[in-house]
């Protein structure tokens, strides 16, 4: 019970932050010119809140699911985890400068209200934990793990934009639809090699679909839904965006995994 109250009492705070560094942006927020109905009814206040809620609470489940077959102390592993989930969520949000054609500072204010938040609840979540775990496992190397994630999601991801499956600025605004999806899928081989050794045991393919569905997958789909929260006509776009992301991602994970085990040979 003290645990589930210690969960709630974080949970809470950092969504209560989330929400005041929102609020504190004020006009440097970009705002949809149009809502979802769900947001006509109950109001932009109220969805925010609701998704901030869901999706703070999933992000945290997520973590002490997996983090505890992570080696190492636990606070250590908050603090990795929140730095890195935290950049995914600040470099997906520059996805609007293409996509939308929204200020790149607004973006930036944005991404930090999100960020921020959601990488104190991890690293607190993370005091939580136990700490007495074996010693990790030897690492892959960095620049090469960062490499196969950015060319796999940059590349997929221009390809699909391409072929119009999605939609995309790439007419309107060529060089940052172009330059984000390399980025974010570097961001996403940072959460990688944080949670790598959390894979241990498992197949190169196991390992690959746990990370890209049950780690990168599960806290993706959250954070992605406060798109058809709040703007109209959403749902299939993003759903689409997210089951595209995840199948680019599990592909980069399998080569990723490869390459670990060739430099542990």
């Amino acid at each position: 019970m003290s645990r589930l109250l210690l969960f709630v009492l974080i949970v809470t705070l950092c969504g209560a932050l989330d929400i005041a560094l929102h609020m504190a942006g004020g006009d440097l927020m970009p705002m949809p010119s149009a809502f979802s109905p769900l947001v006509d009814r109950f109001g932009f206040g109220t969805v925010a809140a609701i998704w901030i809620a869901l999706a703070f609470t999933g992000m945290g489940l997520v973590f002490l699911a997996w983090a505890r077959r992570m080696a190492g102390r636990g606070w250590q592993n908050g603090l990795h985890y929140g730095l890195a989930l935290g950049l995914v969520i600040l470099i997906a949000m520059f996805e609007g400068v293409g996509l939308l054609g929204t200020p790149l500072i607004g973006e930036l204010a944005m991404g930090l209200a999100d960020a921020v938040p959601i990488a104190l609840m991890i690293a607190a979540l993370g005091w939580t934990l136990a700490a007495d775990k074996p010693d990790a496992p030897a690492r892959p190397r960095v620049w090469p793990v960062l490499l196969v994630f950015a060319l796999i999601f940059g590349l997929g991801r221009t390809g699909v934009q391409m072929l119009g499956l999605i939609e995309s600025g790439m007419a309107e605004r060529p060089l940052p639809t172009l330059i984000w999806p390399f980025a974010m899928g570097a961001a996403i081989g940072v959460l990688y090699l944080v949670l790598e050794d959390a894979l241990r045991g498992l197949s190169r393919a196991s390992g690959a679909l746990v990370f890209g569905f049950g780690m990168f997958g599960a806290n993706w789909a959250l954070f992605m839904t406060f798109v058809p929260m709040v703007f109209p006509g959403a749902l299939a776009d993003a759903a689409l965006r997210v089951g595209l992301d995840v199948l680019l991602v599990t592909g980069a994970a399998s080569l990723a995994r490869l390459e670990r085990r060739h430099a542990v040979t």
